[in-house]
């Protein structure tokens, strides 16, 4: 049997979570008494993101004591577990009113001398074995997992200690509010003879055994209580901003600078996936379990629609390996093509439902946390990946057969086909100190026609560089001002963005920063992760020796910005070959 076969038959699975969604697991009868294992650290890092991973090797390498609570096996966020390894850099210029480049942004976030090295130096080392068009860097995930962040990982295992298989359950806080005290966890270990190690089962439908502290017939079970004097949110749901009460925002700001949001409006999630061409046409059995209609009559080739090389602009965009420019047998595809409201079709987007509860509804889950996020829509998205791969690979141009294209699974550490986590570009956002946002306007310099970089803040320590990228949620109306791309400037990322406005000891880092909808959409890319994540991580270990809280942080903040330069930089290097060049 293929893994086409599988995989497939996986989706067919999917089609019936509608009902299953209505009923009770399935568990175990092997109810475990609740034990709680005590973990102490300087830092804790509720991850699962770029940017946590970051976090935690410059804490450790800063000295800090850190537990990193990754949710999948797969450390690295959206370069492993989320199946987005073609890096996303910035492609664009700033043209002045001569119709002339004043700015050439993409070469200044590329210049070495602007990003982080150890990522840098990491990209620099796999290259592009894709011969991917979307990006310098286009490769299998575990290229840079093997290569790069496990080998890491490992010489800092003594300061840095990883809980994989391992969701946030519940915070404790302090009397007051104003401090997170612990954070409980929970621990999943598969059964011996799970395939896939345990995945083997859609992420919609194994979600809440995930969050459930009790053994059942997929996972023993443990729970972990976290102590430490700093914590960091670095999840991809934002989830400890919920669980410690913490002020945050979620969804499109009715205004660019006001607080007032439609906490039900974002962007389109995704389900990656990787396509294979063998070298033999092996029968499919997709038309055996049923595709889904409506997600099949929706699928097509979105902008590319009038192009008569689609396919094969589609296949290289962010192809993963291959030999030749062309596509040819051997080659592995990711998949991430978006969909056009426009043209009413498109790829493996999913645009057609929010994937975080309301605001309201995450309060109230806290009493039994399981994600706060919205199992329905994150279902429609595994079947719309799913039935992307099944029309794309039946668009296959001569002199292919569309049954010498199939999924390759074990490129991403699974068995159903897909990620073994969503692809996520906006999340809870963190309401930083005395109410502090980055917006737009900070990464444009408000329309300053001669400005260089964004908003220069005094106590910047991170930098980022990529245009307000919108993958737009269908049949929405959005205010006026959220276009769907705006260029920006290369710009700075205060510490204020990675603070909290009422926990003192709680750093947030990548897509979870205090940011608007807008900002978030240019920050939420690879490069700017890594650096966020490398700021917050180097804060909270220095939190955590002086017993400081982000304010007294900010009050005296050349000390951390000092530190932060060790390991990525805090200033843009703009030179004039960079700035006045002509087309």
């Amino acid at each position: 049997m293929s893994y086409s076969l599988r995989a497939l038959q996986s989706f067919a699975f999917a089609l019936t979570l509608a009902c299953d969604l209505a009923l009770p697991l399935s568990h175990a009868a092997e109810p475990n008494p609740r034990v709680v294992t005590q973990i102490t650290a300087d830092v804790v890092i509720a991850g699962g993101s770029t940017a946590a991973l970051a976090a935690a090797f410059a804490a450790a390498e800063e000295g800090a004591t850190v537990a990193l609570l990754e949710p999948t096996d797969w450390i690295g966020g959206q370069l492993t577990s989320s199946a987005v390894p073609a890096v996303d850099e910035a492609w664009h210029a700033i043209e002045g009113k001569d119709n002339k480049v004043r700015l050439d942004v993409a070469a200044i976030a590329r210049d070495p001398r602007n990003m982080t090295p150890f990522f840098r130096d990491a990209l620099k080392e796999i290259g592009n074995p894709g011969r991917g068009w979307v990006s310098r860097f286009c490769f299998e995930p575990e290229k840079i997992l093997t290569g790069a962040l496990e080998p890491r990982a490992k010489k800092l295992a003594e300061r840095l200690s990883i809980y994989r298989n391992t969701v946030v359950k519940r915070a404790e806080m302090s009397a007051d509010g104003q401090r997170i005290v612990a954070l409980e966890a929970i621990t999943r270990t598969p059964r011996a003879g799970l395939a896939a190690a345990g995945y083997d089962v859609l992420p919609s439908q194994d979600l809440p055994r995930w969050y459930s502290a009790k053994d059942d017939e997929r996972f023993t079970k443990q729970t972990l209580k976290f102590t430490a004097p700093v914590f960091i949110d670095a999840t991809e749901w934002g989830e400890l901003l919920v669980l410690a009460r913490a002020p945050y925002l979620q969804g499109v700001d009715r205004e660019e600078r006001a607080e007032v949001v439609n906490d039900q409006l974002g962007q389109a999630i995704v389900y990656c996936l990787v396509q294979k061409i063998e070298a033999t046409p092996e029968p499919d059995a997709s038309v055996a379990y049923g595709c889904d209609k409506l997600a099949l009559d929706s699928m097509g080739y979105g902008g590319y629609g009038d192009r008569a090389d689609a396919w094969e602009r589609i296949w290289t965009y962010r192809r993963i390996l291959s030999t030749a420019e062309e596509p040819r047998v051997g080659d592995l595809c990711l998949q991430n093509w978006g969909y056009s409201e426009s043209v009413g079709d498109g790829g493996n987007d999913y645009p057609f439902g929010y994937f975080l509860v309301s605001m309201k509804d995450a309060a109230a889950e806290c009493a039994d946390w399981q994600g706060g996020v919205n199992r329905e829509v994150l279902a429609g998205a595994e079947q719309r990946a799913l039935a992307w791969h099944e029309w794309f690979r039946r668009q296959a141009p001569k002199p292919f057969d569309p049954d010498q294209i199939v999924l390759a699974p074990e490129v991403l550490g699974t068995s159903h086909g897909i990620a073994k986590q969503p692809y996520i570009r906006d999340t809870r956002r963190s309401v930083g100190l005395d109410g502090f946002r980055l917006t737009l306007a900070d990464l444009t310099a408000d329309g300053d026609a001669t400005a260089q970089t964004g908003t220069a803040f005094p106590d910047t320590i991170a930098l980022g560089a990529y245009a307000a990228d919108i993958h737009p949620l269908v049949g929405y109306k959005y205010p006026d001002f959220v276009l769907e791309n705006h260029p920006t400037l290369p710009f700075c990322i205060p510490f204020r963005a990675l603070t909290n406005e009422k926990v003192g000891n709680l750093l947030v880092a990548g897509k979870t920063m205090a940011q608007t909808f807008l900002a978030n959409s240019a920050t939420r890319l690879h490069p700017i992760e890594w650096s966020t994540g490398t700021a917050a991580g180097v804060a909270a270990a220095r939190m955590s020796a002086h017993a400081e809280t982000t304010s007294d942080i900010l009050r005296d903040i050349q000390p951390l910005r000092a530190a932060v330069k060790k390991h990525t930089p805090v200033e843009w290097t703009i030179d004039a070959k960079n700035a006045g060049r002509a087309k």
